[in-house]
């Protein structure tokens, strides 16, 4: 696969953290690694802080179905072989207990040397506009290389 123009720098590759944990999928593309404020510089390592992931629930204003499909189509569209997709959540809870939820991000998982970035940047733009048509601003999507495999 020929190298990207939007390709992801061997810091952004290891999950954007300093020190690249073993085994974490390899990044094809994210739309605002600034979003990820944790992740920003090896100071941040020095501050505790606990993370969690939640799921992204339907509401009054949400379908999850049917903003899945809606996402699946668009993948499906630009032929991207996809392994697993979801939509999540990142909490962070402060020492002294204060919560600060983040943007709602789809994490799509993609076939190793399947996909290029490039490919994901213009598939990562029609799923943007199609969260924002349905109430969700400043939404993020990732992209990984991943297969799942059975236990």
């Amino acid at each position: 696969m020929e190298p990207s123009s939007c390709a992801v720098s061997g810091y952004e590759t290891g999950n954007g953290l300093p020190r690249p944990r073993r085994g974490t999928p390899p990044l094809v593309y994210r739309t605002r690694p600034d979003n990820y404020s944790c992740c920003q510089s090896k100071e941040d390592y020095t501050h505790k802080h606990s993370n969690e992931l939640y799921p992204v629930w339907s509401t009054s204003t949400l379908n999850i179905p049917c903003v899945r499909s809606q996402i699946l189509n668009v993948i499906n569209r630009r032929k991207i072989r996809y392994s697993f997709f979801h939509l999540v959540r990142h909490i962070t809870f402060e020492e002294d207990g204060k919560e600060t939820e983040g943007p709602v991000v789809v994490w799509i998982g993609v076939f190793p040397g399947s996909t290029s970035a490039d490919a994901a940047k213009e598939a990562s733009q029609d799923i943007l506009k199609l969260l924002e048509r349905n109430g969700v601003d400043g939404a993020d999507v990732e992209w990984r290389e991943s297969v799942a495999e059975p236990f």
